[in-house]
């Protein structure tokens, strides 16, 4: 059974290989699962359903509906965890230490340092 992960790759203009790099798989992997050779596990469907923000039906071809309010839900949870956490680590920093890392921040993003 083919799946719709290729287009859902080209869609977002990525190579298999950072594709498979972004999932933790090798390529030959993912190349394999893209010709039907091969399908994914249920781990590496949900992530790929998260990475692309689509059903895992769609992924498989079992629905055309590209998202449903469950699966953006569940992105959501999945996401807001990760802040929650990231937000108590910043919390524990020294108020140099959060300012810098502002700094930091803003530097990587091309941002002015002022708020």
């Amino acid at each position: 059974m083919k799946t719709r992960i290729k287009e859902l790759r080209l869609e977002k203009k990525l190579t298999q290989q950072a594709l498979a790099k972004q999932l933790g798989i090798n390529q030959t992997s993912l190349s394999k699962i893209e010709n039907g050779a091969s399908m994914p596990d249920a781990q590496l469907l949900a992530n790929l359903s998260r990475f692309f923000h689509v059903t895992t039906d769609y992924i498989l071809l079992l629905s055309e509906e590209r998202l449903t309010a469950d699966s953006l839900l569940a992105d959501n949870m999945y996401h807001l965890k990760k802040y929650k956490h990231l937000i108590t680590v910043y919390q524990k920093m020294t108020q140099k230490q959060q300012g810098d890392f502002y700094n930091f921040l803003c530097s990587m993003l091309g941002m002015s340092d002022s708020p």
